[in-house]
């Protein structure tokens, strides 16, 4: 057989990474692909199969184990892998524990997984946290979540970006003590590239405690505070670090309701910043004296290439700023306005700017009530804008609810996924696949699809 260079086999390869069954096939072959398709295999696993989650669980040490004692769970009783698959996993997404985990629990015959798959999630995201050393994407939330994840999230040195997402009914004392961690991290950490904070009011001590900790980490350069309920003070002291901050590329605002005072300092922040590429304030009803801060930023801030400002209550007057400041401003690639209400005249201005515009290559001005004028002058002249107004009727909609909560809990879910799940293992893949002192040995499981 022809042997082809590493990279061509990798190519090929890893053109099949979704391709589980094929996949499979392959690294049986030989132990030259083996050694190939073992990474690639495990870098995008499929957390919603349940005979993957057997084969985590079989990698839980002590302390990932002992989190799952109160709940009474029987964790499998296979022999343990001889080497840690788990190294090669990228990104841990929230299938790990919505699927994977909860199909496996009903598979144990546990009916009622509200609560159990949270704290299994939790042992999981710890063990390969724990393990990879390829990990890169982290998802948390409130109910995946505990102190050993944080301990083993200090140490790492792969993670570079986290989400961490929080339901507004979230445990106030959890979010402070998630803070507190966060802001450890931050000062440690020399990887971490993005944080996403979600539905989390971090308050004047929090928005300090975070931004202090910015202001010594020179990695981070995408930062989110989503629904976080930025007030005027945190507003002014986050305005004041993007004054001096020259590492944050993107910035996540949306949905916070910020006051007045808070969007004039962050838009004199603007005209100072030297380095912020993306705004996004979607939702923070910026109305008149918000938009014309804004539009006046614009008119000096020369390194926004983006800026997103759907559903601010925009009116016709804020309409026409915008488009001064479109006139004005050289570096803006990408700009939405969409679902404000610019009407016909604030239309007519944006028409009228884009005539005058040279790096403006994407807009969004879709559900402004524009009339069809201003439509029919962007549809000849600027094809490539989205103009059209959405109109989203939920009258067909009904949710008929029954308040006596009598629901079937039997999951009655056809397992099947066109394979065979008899677990009847087959020990005859007695090869050893052995390099660099691991075995790969498939003597443990048999991993053929049916």
């Amino acid at each position: 057989m022809i042997t082809l260079p590493y990279e061509c086999y990798y190519q090929i390869f890893n053109n099949l990474r979704h391709d589980y069954k094929s996949l499979f096939s392959c690294l049986l072959v030989n132990r030259h692909w083996c050694r190939i398709i073992i990474p690639i295999l495990w870098n995008e696993p499929n957390f919603s199969d349940i005979r993957l989650i057997r084969i985590l669980l079989l990698m839980l040490n002590i302390k990932e184990q002992a989190l799952l004692i109160p709940f009474k769970i029987k964790l499998p009783s296979y022999q343990r892998p001889l080497f840690e698959y788990t190294s090669y996993i990228a990104s841990i997404t929230d299938n790990l524990y919505y699927f994977g985990v909860s199909y496996w629990l009903i598979s144990e015959g546990h009916h009622n997984v509200f609560g159990l798959k949270e704290a299994v999630g939790c042992s999981l995201i710890a063990m390969i946290l724990r393990t990879s050393k390829n990990l890169k994407y982290l998802n948390l939330c409130q109910d995946t979540c505990n102190q050993l994840i944080f301990d083993y999230l200090y140490e790492n040195t792969t993670v570079i970006s986290v989400d961490f997402n929080f339901s507004e009914d979230s445990d106030n004392y959890f979010k402070y003590k998630a803070v507190d961690e966060l802001t450890k991290i931050l000062y440690k950490n020399s990887t971490l590239t993005s944080l996403n904070i979600c539905s989390i009011r971090l308050g004047t001590k929090g928005i300090k405690a975070l931004l202090e900790a910015l202001y010594k980490n020179n990695v981070l350069n995408s930062l989110g505070l989503y629904n976080s309920q930025i007030g005027v003070e945190e507003g002014k002291m986050l305005a004041k670090f993007l004054c001096k901050n020259t590492t944050l590329i993107y910035l996540n605002l949306g949905n916070n309701q910020l006051k007045i005072e808070a969007i004039k300092a962050l838009a004199d922040a603007l005209c100072k910043n030297t380095s912020l590429k993306y705004l996004y304030i979607r939702g923070n009803n910026l109305e008149s004296q918000g938009g014309k801060a804004l539009a006046d930023a614009l008119c000096k801030n020369s390194t926004l290439t983006s800026l997103y400002l759907p559903e601010n209550n925009l009116g016709s007057e804020e309409g026409k700023l915008l488009a001064d400041a479109l006139c004005k401003n050289t570096t803006l690639t990408t700009l939405d306005l969409s679902d404000n209400n610019f009407g016909s005249e604030g239309g007519k201005a944006l028409v009228d700017a884009l005539y005058k515009n040279t790096t403006l290559t994407s807009l969004d001005i879709s559900s402004n009530n524009l009339g069809s004028e201003v439509k029919k002058a962007l549809e000849d002249a600027f094809p490539w804008c989205n103009y059209e107004d959405y109109d989203y009727d939920y009258s067909d909609y009904s949710y008929d609810y029954d308040d006596s909560y009598d629901y079937d809990y039997s999951y009655d879910y056809d397992y099947s996924y066109d394979y065979n799940y008899s677990y009847d293992y087959d020990y005859s893949y007695d090869y050893d696949y052995s390099y660099n002192d691991y075995d790969y040995s498939y003597n443990d499981y048999d991993y053929s699809y049916d």
